[in-house]
């Protein structure tokens, strides 16, 4: 007999699809506290349990339903007669009680040009001091530096991701498409986790992208985007993919909400305490993002260097950054 279960939320994305009467698909993937779907049409969904909290592809399953993808492998049939969704004959999810959640429930970036550089400066010197010693936000220091120090250079893809989101970062600055394709090609599917390093640090950075063109629409920004998109996700595998998907569309985790908010405020307090939370998520997936983001939105809005060198000025000594370390854009 099938294990049942209420979902507590849900995406309202997911429950357009899944809500339907006669919606069918198949679980794709199985991990202890999330199980991933895929529907006829390819699009990807997530059971998440409490713990990992709402996204833009999850239903939020409670903790206390213990282990229910236990027994569920990749192919089982799923099937949705509109309130309950069944996986195989392991489980079953009513839908009618969860709530629908917004994955861009957040606030717009403000329109104070000066408060979001402080913000960014704070957020920079947070992701800079404060996130994992593996993630990428430890690199961020060092973009314009042709070579590593000794113990960055000692974790595994560091020396290789090094180069490519410096040239990432430089090619987005300049609006170059043939170079942003390149490296972005290469970034891709670099690195370890569910979702790899390289991959979190471009979804990263299209959030920043889709955020700034909200606030000043821009076609050649759209465009570049795009690019990076259409680029990035057929190199990487579907779950990832669909992450990228996510952000480009300016979707992104609940973890983020409080961030973006403070960005919009100036409030910098807010701004390293949401930081922190960011970065909590998976062993480095928040900080690879989270440094994604930086560099994008510094690219484009051009940060000031006072600000960049004053932020730079309380940084530890072996993570400095170099005189005109993420330079304005021009």
């Amino acid at each position: 007999m099938a294990q049942y279960v209420d979902a507590l939320s849900m995406s309202w994305r997911v429950a357009r699809a899944i809500r339907q009467d006669g919606w069918t698909g198949e679980v794709l993937a199985v991990h202890p506290r999330s199980c991933y779907l895929t529907s006829d049409a390819s699009e990807i969904y997530a059971l998440a349990l409490q713990p990992l909290g709402n996204g833009p592809l999850h239903v939020v399953l409670p903790a206390a339903s213990g282990h229910p993808f236990a027994g569920l492998a990749p192919g089982a049939a799923v099937t949705s007669n509109g309130t309950r969704l069944l996986l195989g004959d392991v489980l079953e999810v009513g839908l009618e009680r969860a709530v629908l959640w917004d994955p861009k429930g957040y606030r717009r970036l403000g329109a104070d040009p000066a408060a979001l550089q402080r913000c960014l400066a704070e957020l920079y010197r947070t992701a800079a001091t404060r996130s994992p010693r593996r993630s990428l936000a430890r690199l961020l220091p060092h973009l314009h530096e042709e070579d590593l120090p000794a113990a960055l250079e000692s974790v595994e893809h560091f020396p290789r991701s090094h180069a490519l989101i410096g040239g990432l970062v430089e090619s987005l600055a300049r609006r170059n498409r043939r170079s942003l394709k390149v490296v972005a090609s290469s970034l891709a599917g670099l690195g370890p986790g569910l979702t790899p390093a390289g991959d979190d640090f471009l979804a990263g950075m299209l959030l920043a992208l889709a955020l700034v063109r909200e606030h000043h629409p821009d076609a050649e920004l759209a465009e570049l985007a795009t690019l990076l998109l259409d680029t990035a996700a057929p190199r990487t595998h579907e779950i990832s993919a669909a992450y990228l998907r996510s952000a480009h569309a300016g979707e992104t985790s609940e973890r983020w909400h409080p961030l973006l908010a403070a960005l919009s405020t100036g409030d910098l307090e807010a701004v390293r305490a949401a930081a922190g939370a960011v970065m909590e998520a998976g062993e480095t997936s928040g900080a690879d993002m989270l440094a994604g983001f930086i560099a994008a939105m510094n690219a484009v809005h051009g940060g000031s260097p006072d600000l960049w060198q004053r932020a730079g000025a309380v940084l530890p000594r072996e993570t400095l950054p170099p005189a005109g370390s993420l330079p304005p854009a021009g």
